[in-house]
């Protein structure tokens, strides 16, 4: 089929065909977040304050758990919110950050432990400073992690920004386009 027609067979979808199902969409500003496995949304208490980085999804406010998509994974960590930098500390909800875990170099996924308090990604070594908006520290990543703009709603934590840059990696190290 030629380019031309196959734009033809497509046209009259609207688009939907083509658009996320709902659990495959990334997080969407006004979601709760939740463990993967949960449907309890999660608060900053369930953050312990400068611990192991918690993974955790997105969830609808009508239930649909966005957890289809690896690079939904959100990473969730704890600070004191006065240690923080105020552009970090804008998008975090009492200390609480979220960043992917997707590594930005090759599309990894982030190991679940800090090595020297920062972020690391196993395949390639590249590490990221959650307290610095996801700075890469060392690479060979170029690129900082997305951070999610996270807010509280009702003493649960919320997506309150989307992702403050493209989630994924750029396998050749290219900047962000």
């Amino acid at each position: 089929m030629g380019g031309l027609a196959a734009a033809g067979a497509f046209a009259g979808l609207g688009g939907t065909a083509l658009a996320a199902a709902p659990d495959a969409m990334p997080p969407q500003v006004g979601d709760f977040l939740v463990s993967p496995a949960g449907s309890t949304p999660l608060t900053p208490d369930s953050i312990k304050l400068d611990s192991k980085p918690f993974e955790a999804v997105a969830m609808s406010p009508d239930g649909v758990v966005r957890n289809a998509e690896y690079e939904n994974t959100v990473l969730l960590l704890r600070y004191d919110p006065a240690t923080l930098p105020a552009e970090t500390a804008a998008k975090s909800a009492e200390g609480v950050l979220g960043y992917t875990i997707i590594c930005t170099h090759a599309g990894c996924p982030l190991s679940d432990t800090l090595k020297s308090k920062l972020l690391a990604c196993d395949c390639h070594g590249s590490r990221f400073d959650p307290t610095k908006n996801g700075e890469v520290a060392h690479g060979p990543a170029v690129r900082k992690l997305p951070q999610l703009g996270l807010g509280i709603k009702d003493g649960q934590l919320v997506v309150a920004e989307a992702f403050d840059s493209r989630v994924g990696g750029d396998m050749m190290g290219e900047d962000d386009r």
